[in-house]
């Protein structure tokens, strides 16, 4: 489920390739996330890159669970007749360089809702009362910095094993109160297959490179770790 995850663990997947179609060659920063941990919940502040990692975690958690869901999916193609085959209601949808963005708010069974459209980039807001999760519905500009305040999200205490394990999968030690990771990402080569259509050549493209990632436990030092990968 965890794009870094994957990559540090050797994993090839799809969604971890797409993750990184949005970069050129150049030194970007990465996710970043903070989790703290306490007796009544796990809250968990982070940067647009997991907006769709803490929603199937909600998802998972759930299950089909009725909620109100609210946001917006964003992605490059007309999905309108796929939306109402799946009778997803939107309000609205606009469409800017080539973008669509369709305004939701639904009824769902959470788990069906996200497994139908996690192909697709959703920014989704569901509020119940053992879970939550607050997204902002439009992603920061390429040259914003980047913040840990796009998504925020509450999980019952018990899952503070369960979000360690996706999240702080290499953390061996203990974690009392909180968990603060970065990443730095560096890309140095591209390799962009031979087809004419510039657009499927990008998706297409294997980015390379380093990603620098720094985890500090309960506020202590930084520790780094240094993967090469190719993506």
């Amino acid at each position: 489920m965890h794009y870094i995850k994957d990559i540090f663990e050797k994993t090839e997947t799809q969604h971890a390739h797409n993750k990184f179609i949005r970069y050129s060659r150049g030194s970007f920063t990465g996710p970043l996330i903070s989790i703290k941990f306490s007796k009544a919940a796990v809250k968990v502040d982070a940067s647009f890159h997991f907006a769709d990692e803490l929603l199937i975690l909600l998802a998972d958690i759930l299950g089909d669970k009725k909620v109100h869901a609210k946001g917006t999916l964003v992605w490059n193609k007309d999905l309108t007749q796929d939306l109402l085959k799946q009778g997803i209601k939107y309000s609205k949808v606009t469409k800017a360089r080539g973008i669509f963005t369709y305004h939701l708010e639904n009824e769902v069974a959470l788990k069906s809702f996200v497994d139908s459209l996690n192909c697709y980039n959703l920014l989704i807001t569901v509020k119940d009362a053992t879970c939550s999760l607050v997204t902002k519905p439009k992603y920061p500009k390429p040259n914003k910095e980047i913040t840990r305040d796009f998504c925020k999200a509450s999980f019952p205490p018990e899952e503070k094993d369960h979000i360690l394990k996706e999240f702080a999968f290499d953390v061996k030690g203990k974690v009392n109160k909180e968990i603060s990771i970065r990443h730095e990402i560096d890309i140095t080569n591209i390799e962009v297959p031979d087809v004419k259509d510039f657009e499927l050549a990008r998706r297409l493209a294997k980015r390379q490179g380093v990603i620098r990632r720094y985890v500090s436990i309960d506020k202590g030092e930084e520790v780094e770790t240094v993967l090469e990968f190719s993506v």
